[in-house]
């Protein structure tokens, strides 16, 4: 499901032969982060292979330049209105956090891995897919640097931590693996307490349209009945 770096790298290139040959872009910075990530990709492939070795310190380092260039780089497109890229570099970020996360880093920057997986999640829908990206979903979540997981701005819908946990537990729910979901149910209500009682209201909603088994069903309303706030009598 998450590309190789020669796919990565793979996917860069096409791209650059394709703004080149369609003449959609002669913007020069472009070129310039492109360029810049395959950089990134030379120091991956080299970790990789053991021709060179980085500290844990190195490697954050190194993912958090790369997804900042792929943030850049999908900014900077949509502001040049070729925007029918952006779902193919975010695939490239999700390369870079795999990296980063297999290598024992921490993920400083997260915007475009979680847009990366948002769009997978939309994309798939057989059981096997859906436990390999709740997996990832977890291993991301629990490499996020501590600035991140302290959720201080958590007043913002639209921040990165609350979109990856939400979709966290859209997923497990979707697998309908009561084990997974109680695991995903439980860390969401401490990675995102003001949000969480949100997520198992819509969740309780969506059980009541949908036919969800009732294992699902069950476990949904625990955790809805445990995250609203006592009536006052």
């Amino acid at each position: 499901m998450f590309n190789s770096v020669s796919d990565a790298k793979k996917i860069i290139s096409v791209l650059q032969n394709s703004l080149i040959r369609e003449d959609e872009c002669t913007d020069t910075e472009v070129y310039s982060l492109i360029d810049a990530l395959n950089q990134i990709f030379e120091i991956i492939v080299a970790v990789n292979k053991r021709d060179e070795v980085l500290t844990a310190g190195e490697i954050t380092a190194t993912g958090e330049q790369g997804l900042l260039l792929t943030d850049h780089l999908i900014d900077k497109l949509i502001m040049l209105n070729i925007s029918q890229h952006k779902h193919a570099i975010e695939q490239v970020a999700l390369v870079i956090a795999n990296w980063v996360i297999k290598h024992n880093g921490q993920l400083v920057n997260i915007q475009s891995v979680v847009d990366g997986l948002a769009y997978i999640a939309n994309a798939i829908d057989d059981k096997v897919s859906l436990l390999q990206l709740s997996v990832f979903l977890n291993q991301v979540a629990h490499a996020c640097q501590d600035d991140i997981q302290y959720d201080l701005d958590n007043a913002d819908p639209s921040r990165p931590w609350r979109t990856l946990n939400m979709n966290r537990g859209i997923v497990a729910t979707r697998t309908h693996d009561p084990e997974i979901m109680q695991t995903v149910f439980v860390e969401l209500i401490k990675a995102i307490p003001l949000d969480a009682p949100v997520f198992f209201k819509e969740g309780l909603s969506e059980m009541l349209r949908q036919n969800y088994p009732e294992p699902v069903r069950e476990l949904i309303q625990l955790f809805y009945d445990k995250t609203q706030s006592p009536v006052l009598h």
